[in-house]
């Protein structure tokens, strides 16, 4: 199996916020994402984050999923 781990702090120090501010209509960490996703390279793609407004934003429907 082939994991992707994107790590999204929540506490940048020069951009507060920064992995969840939008950027041409999407949030920062979604282009990291997609990228992921669009590479047919992962089974599996975690985003690792200790923001509680990332994980907002993305959530798997299973509980077995959030880790």
């Amino acid at each position: 199996m082939n994991l992707a781990v994107i790590p999204a702090r929540g506490g940048s120090k020069r951009i507060p916020g920064k992995n969840s501010r939008m950027f041409c209509g999407k949030p920062l960490i979604a282009y990291s994402i997609e990228a992921a996703q669009n590479s047919g390279l992962f089974d599996k793609i975690i985003v690792s984050t200790d923001s509680d407004q990332i994980c907002l934003l993305y959530t798997s429907p299973s509980p077995r999923d959030r880790g």
